[in-house]
């Protein structure tokens, strides 16, 4: 079984690449089969030269509304689409995609193992993590700790939101929430301008650059909770899953990709949304999301920073479940769908012998 993915270390689909390469490189190989990524809510392979005879696709979307216009062509083309969480398995569906599942990303427990609570300094660090954009839910982070700190001289921030790709860094200008000025200045100066443009004391921020994800685990240990109130996920949320793993618990959204991992017990789930309607550029209708209260949040907030004894015990539940998430179960979960879909064709004699995608 061969793998079709990206490769590096500082980005959600190479690190999946990577790892997924390794694992499924350990396990029997089946000729004709390949694991191919699915960059783009058209369903159409990353790296279309790699079509194989079986073709197997990872995928994870946002846009509920615009994958329903490619999932009936996408059916007959794939010979499986594998969904990144239940919900994306749900839309495909939906969509009259038959052959499918669901497989959650894996976490490495070398870099992200529970570690106990850091030493009392004075501080209360929340972390948030992922690429600042609309649909990660930064501004709501900010909209929420601008109050919670206002109220708490001692609570600070610790952010990993570095996002390399300027198109997805703009899309924060939809916000209602905070003042977002782009520009074609750097990433880094860009977060400093906004934190400082509503309100969070610089002198209280921790702005992580980007770092190799072997690394940010360190990061999430010398914080006490993380703040993940994102709009939509098509996963479960790696760098989530990884804070987690170090033994931290969450307030977080608990809709779409979240809710394959997010309990009452591992977490302070956000329950209170509202939908909002994402248009395409040009002014279609793409997706519905799902809109966490800041309201809600700080009251999560408030309530962590006064019972920082549940937090300690959510904290251990959520690093148990998350050793439940490993990309060697992944890789299993792959290779056996490979191995059933592949004695499933030949025995039908269905195989697509096609060397081009879309034949």
């Amino acid at each position: 079984m061969k793998v079709s993915m990206p490769s590096g270390r500082a980005h959600g689909w190479g690190i999946a690449g990577e790892y997924l390469t390794r694992e499924i490189a350990r396990l029997p190989h089946i000729e004709g089969v390949t694991l191919h990524c699915i960059g783009g809510h058209d369903f159409h392979p990353m790296n279309p030269a790699d079509w194989n005879r079986i073709n197997i696709g990872y995928c994870f979307f946002e846009n509920d509304i615009e994958v329903l216009r490619h999932t009936r062509r996408a059916a007959r083309e794939w010979d499986f689409i594998v969904a990144g969480s239940s919900w994306c398995e749900y839309q495909l569906r939906i969509g009259g995609v038959r052959s499918t599942s669901t497989i959650l990303q894996g976490i490495d427990p070398v870099n992200f193992n529970p570690a106990p609570s850091r030493e009392e300094d004075g501080r209360f660090i929340v972390f948030s993590g992922g690429k600042f954009e609309y649909r990660k839910g930064q501004d709501l982070v900010i909209a929420a700790m601008r109050v919670f700190m206002q109220r708490h001289d001692d609570a600070c921030l610790a952010c990993s939101w570095i996002n390399q790709w300027p198109f997805s860094l703009a899309t924060m200008a939809q916000s209602q929430h905070i003042t977002f000025n782009p520009s074609d200045e750097d990433c880094m100066t860009i977060l400093q301008r906004t934190l400082h443009d509503n309100g969070i004391p610089p002198e209280r921020v921790y702005l992580a650059p980007l770092i190799d994800n072997t690394l940010v685990g360190q990061i999430y240990r010398q914080t006490d909770i993380g703040i993940f109130p994102n709009r939509c996920e098509g996963g479960n949320n790696m760098v989530m899953c990884e804070y987690m793993a170090c033994g931290r618990t969450v307030i977080a959204s608990d809709a779409t990709g979240h809710a394959d991992v997010i309990t009452a017990q591992n977490a302070f789930p956000l329950t209170s949304y509202s939908p909002i309607l994402i248009k395409d550029v040009a002014g279609q209708p793409s997706a519905v999301w799902h809109e966490a209260s800041v309201e809600e949040t700080i009251e999560q907030l408030e309530f962590a920073y006064q019972n920082r004894d549940v937090c300690e015990q959510k904290g251990l539940i959520a690093a148990n479940a998350m050793k439940g998430l490993s990309w060697e179960k992944a890789a299993r979960e792959f290779h056996a769908i490979g191995t059933e879909v592949a004695a499933k064709l030949q025995s039908s004699g269905q195989i697509n012998y096609s060397t081009l995608f879309g034949n």
